[in-house]
């Protein structure tokens, strides 16, 4: 029992000179600091106004010609979502069409209900851009 828990002096001793040097050492320039960070814009009301990427055959096909569809706030203009688009994604946004969706009625049993209204917004980003974290290989 006891060889598995002892240690030699020597073995000590460095561990003990390797932490004293540590400690006496200068910190080394951190790659932070070598390069600069860019920082962007607030996007603080793009996550109000983007709901989230809107996934269909249509959506994949526009995908390819640089369009994406996202589902917006139902409140919101163009000029908000080509604005959101632009500050998360780092992309320039060529034009921006917006729809409504109307609900449909669903029915579970009996009773008759209706799915909510949504806004869809299909924006356009300018020739050889693309948004590479949206749709990739679906």
């Amino acid at each position: 029992m006891a060889l598995f828990g002892r240690k030699t002096d020597d073995k000590i001793k460095a561990q003990k000179d390797e932490n004293v040097l540590d400690m006496v050492k200068e910190p080394v320039a951190t790659t932070a600091e070598a390069k600069k960070t860019v920082l962007k814009e607030n996007t603080g009301r793009a996550h109000r106004v983007l709901r989230n990427y809107h996934l269909s055959e249509k959506s994949n096909m526009f995908s390819q010609s640089g369009r994406y569809v996202f589902r917006v706030d139902r409140h919101t203009n163009k000029i908000e979502v080509k604005k959101a688009v632009e500050s998360v994604y780092d992309v320039h946004v060529q034009s921006v069409n917006m729809i409504s969706v109307k609900g449909k009625s669903r029915r579970q049993g009996r009773s008759i209900g209706r799915t909510s209204d949504w806004k869809k917004a299909i924006v356009t980003l300018k020739p050889g851009e693309k948004i590479s974290s949206l749709a990739e290989g679906v």
